[in-house]
C-alpha cells in the first residue's frame, strides 16, 4: 500500500507540472508546437529544404546597357526621335556633347592616347567612323585622326560652319544620326593634311580581336 500511494502521488505531482508549464506558455503567448519530424531515408525533403551544397547557383545574364550603340550599330527603326529619348540613353557629360555641341575638357577623354587597335564607332547610332590606324598623337587634347573611316568621301562624316565663340570653325557629324563629334582642321599630318578633332564622349572603340594562331600540321 505506501508503495501504491507514492506511485499515485507521483503521477499525480507530474500531471500538475506539465498543466503548469503549458499554462505559463500560454500567458507567455507561445502556445506548445509539436515537435518537426525529422527526415528519414523514407522521408523525401521537400524541395525548398534542400541543403544549400545541393542547390545549383542561378545564371543571371548581364544586364543590356541602356544605349545599344556600345554593343553595335543600331537599326533605323530604334534610333531615338526625340531629346528625352536621347538623354535616356546617353549619360549627362555624352548628352551635353553629343546632342548639345559640347567638348570635353582637354587631356580628359578616355580615348586621348590610346594606341590600341580597332574601329571607332559613333556612340550615337554605332556608326563605324574612324580606323585606329589613322589615328595620331597631335598633343592637342582629344582624340585625333587624319581622316574618317571612308577616306574623304564624306559618307560618314558631315561637315558644317561653326562660327560659335567667335571663331569659324568646321564642325563634323555622325552623317547618320547627326551627333556632335568635333571639329576639322587643316593643320594634319600628311597626306591628308588633315585633323580631325573628336570628343572622346561621342565614340567607342571595338577593339580588334587578335587573329588565332595557325593549328600545327598534324604529323602524317
Amino acid at each position: 500500500m505506501p508503495t501504491q500511494r507514492l506511485l499515485t502521488h507521483g503521477i499525480l505531482f507530474e500531471g500538475i507540472l506539465v498543466a503548469t508549464a503549458f499554462a505559463h506558455m500560454a500567458a507567455c503567448g507561445a502556445p506548445p508546437q509539436p515537435a518537426k519530424p525529422v527526415p528519414t531515408k523514407e522521408t523525401p525533403v521537400a524541395a525548398d529544404e534542400t541543403t544549400p551544397e545541393k542547390k545549383g547557383k542561378a545564371k543571371t545574364s548581364p544586364a543590356a546597357p541602356k544605349n545599344p550603340a556600345v554593343l553595335g550599330r543600331v537599326p533605323d527603326e530604334e534610333l531615338p526621335k526625340t531629346e528625352i529619348e536621347w538623354r535616356k540613353r546617353l549619360t549627362a557629360q555624352q548628352f551635353q556633347v553629343i546632342r548639345k555641341k559640347g567638348t570635353d575638357r582637354a587631356f580628359t577623354g578616355k580615348y586621348t592616347d590610346t594606341e590600341t587597335p580597332g574601329t571607332y564607332r559613333c556612340l550615337g547610332c554605332g556608326e563605324s567612323l574612324f580606323a585606329s590606324g589613322e589615328k595620331f598623337h597631335s598633343g592637342c587634347g582629344w582624340p585625333s585622326f587624319s581622316a574618317p573611316i571612308d577616306g574623304l568621301k564624306g559618307q560618314t562624316i558631315a561637315e558644317h560652319d561653326d562660327r560659335t565663340l567667335g571663331m569659324i570653325r568646321t564642325e563634323v557629324t555622325c552623317r547618320r544620326c547627326g551627333a556632335h563629334l568635333g571639329h576639322v582642321f587643316n593643320d594634319g599630318p600628311p597626306p591628308t593634311g588633315l585633323r580631325y578633332c573628336i570628343n572622346s564622349s561621342s565614340i567607342i572603340l571595338d577593339e580588334k580581336k587578335p587573329e588565332p594562331e595557325p593549328k600545327p600540321a598534324s604529323p602524317e
